[in-house]
């Protein structure tokens, strides 16, 4: 090789050395930048025991050496409705006790508030958050751009979330330093709760229980739909302190990386289920299942959409043959479109009549349109679902296993992102399932209306719990079950273990919370700042290892 060649290829040997020097003192100048708070936020079912979870989470943070502040969003209500800021009176709850008109008067006031926007009660946290934040710089004695200050190891617990919105808009600005959790109990041990430490009559209790679960307005409580996006869900009905301290010890260890901490089978079952569903391309909403036999082992799992007439469903595999709705000509969902015509059929049949016979022409033309609503939601056409194309998913598992002549699942388990409506919930019966766990509620089902003889509904994850309202035992019951534990969506972000062992001794590497950085991390900063860094360290030593390659000697 000819000198002018042996020097090109040192000067550029060299400046790959430094590049890659300076590649990974950026890198790690702005892994300083990732942030050691958390913000954790709750929400759960009046009467669910959710003071108790927040207490012994912040418990549990502190232990491992979290600065721990609690917002508490019904002060905030609580402060409004005092000063008269918005209009919620007691003698609106004359003849109620009062402890209701304590809950009551929470429940409207938030609804009021969130008419501002359906996320201010998010806002406000999120502004208590940048308040307690500043005295902490001010209080560490930093004196710059609060941008700038990389606060200590801090987490805000927020008391509580009762809006979707308020979950999105929290996930938007935190990213994945936030998390939500699910404090989840059965219907009985909430009554219990509401009678014994709120003092309220039974004849009251369902109509809190009601409001606080989902209200009509837009503004008005959600929780079903917020409860549903948690990251982890957690139930206190086992009813002594140690075994939530033992599960909140559990997600801390999950969230710092702490490795041997394995998915429990529902964790398993429920993400085998959510994966299954992504595999949907229905236009109503994306719903997996998933079947474990009476081993664990799962056998089966299955989603919601078309089924194809060689058996199963249609996939990506079928290409130009894939009929699903999303594909097809018209690009319509089928359900939706007979429901239009039964809607349609009404409105024709309310306008025949006012034609036919104007001595009973009640309705003016200019009410038809209201008459028409109130007449199609009164009969609950829009809740069906019998017209729709797609197999649901829990059925696509029942059938899979019938398809391909697996043995008998007696006594299998079955998981489901969503609760299971009334047609699956007969089928699911007849085939012997002994358990569903699920998450998302669905209002539409009438699988307890029906089937109450059947399946144990709102009861723990437990062989030897009587329930109330049903004459048969337990154990001869199907029992559905809220899901708990890590969320699907969350299950990669937990469960993928990083560092395991030292690559010289072989030893495990001990990872712990207490002095752990966060498994699912985030930075202080946005893409943007770190653009303009990264920028401007490249240009300064790129140009100094050109110069440096320059002038070394001549070969």
């Amino acid at each position: 090789m000819t000198a002018p060649a042996l020097r090109k290829q040192r000067i550029q040997r060299t400046a790959d050395k430094n590049k890659a020097a300076n590649d990974q003192k950026i890198s790690d100048f702005l892994e300083t930048r990732k942030s050691e708070e958390l913000v954790l936020a709750f929400a759960g079912p009046v009467g669910c025991g959710i003071s108790l979870a927040i207490a012994e989470s912040k418990a549990s943070l502190e232990a491992i050496g979290y600065e721990v502040h609690v917002i508490k969003l019904r002060k905030f209500i609580q402060d409004r409705i005092a000063n008269r800021e918005i209009g919620v009176e007691m003698k609106d709850y004359a003849g109620r006790s009062e402890s209701v008109r304590r809950i009551m008067m929470l429940q409207d006031g938030g609804n009021k508030l969130r008419g501002l926007g359906t996320s201010y009660l998010a806002e406000h946290a999120i502004q208590e958050i940048v308040l307690l934040r500043g005295k902490q710089s001010i209080a560490a004695g930093f004196a710059g751009e609060i941008t700038d200050y990389v606060p200590k190891r801090t987490a805000y617990l927020i008391d509580q979330i009762k809006h979707q919105d308020e979950v999105n808009l929290l996930r938007i600005v935190y990213g994945r330093l936030f998390h939500l959790i699910g404090v989840i109990s059965v219907a009985d041990k909430r009554k219990a709760r509401l009678r014994t430490s709120e003092k309220v009559s039974a004849s009251e209790i369902s109509e809190l229980m009601e409001r606080d679960r989902r209200q009509e307005d837009t503004n008005g409580q959600q929780l079903d739909k917020a409860l549903q996006m948690a990251d982890f869900f957690i139930s206190t009905d086992h009813g002594t302190t140690p075994a939530l301290q033992k599960k909140l010890k559990r997600f801390l260890g999950l969230l710092h990386g702490e490795n041997g901490i394995t998915p429990t089978p529902q964790e398993y079952g429920m993400y085998a289920a959510f994966s299954a569903g992504l595999k949907s391309a229905c236009l109503s909403r994306q719903v997996g299942a998933a079947i474990a036999d009476s081993s664990g082992k799962i056998v089966s799992t299955g989603c919601n959409d078309v089924p194809k007439p060689t058996g199963g469903l249609y996939t990506s595999e079928d290409q130009s043959k894939d009929m699903r709705c999303v594909h097809r000509e018209d690009q319509i969902c089928f359900n939706d479109r007979e429901k239009i015509s039964h809607k349609a059929d009404i409105e024709s049949a309310l306008r025949n009549i006012m034609v036919k016979d104007t001595s009973i022409r009640v309705i003016a033309d200019s009410d038809i349109n209201q008459v028409l609503e109130a007449v199609y939601s009164a009969s609950h056409i829009g809740d069906l679902t019998e017209f729709s194309r797609a197999v649901h998913a829990e059925m696509d598992a029942i059938i899979s296993l019938a398809r391909t002549g697996t043995p008998g699942i007696v006594g299998a388990k079955l998981f489901t992102t969503t609760f299971p409506c009334h047609s699956c919930a007969r089928h699911i019966v007849a085939a012997g399932i002994t358990k569903v766990y699920y998450i998302e509620p669905y209002e539409k089902s009438l699988a307890q209306k029906l089937h109450s003889d059947a399946i144990a509904f709102e009861t723990e994850d437990d062989e030897d719990e009587k329930i109330g309202y049903n004459t048969a035992p337990t154990s001869q019951l199907v029992k559905f079950i809220h899901f708990e534990g890590v969320a699907p969506s969350q299950y990669l972000n937990f469960f993928k273990m990083t560092k395991r062992k030292d690559s010289i001794t072989g030893r495990v590497i001990k990872i712990t919370p207490n002095h752990s950085p966060k498994a699912v991390g985030e930075y202080l900063d946005d893409y943007k700042s770190f653009e303009s860094k990264v920028v401007e360290r490249l240009r300064k030593p790129a140009g100094s290892a050109l110069a440096l390659a320059e002038v070394q000697p001549k070969l």
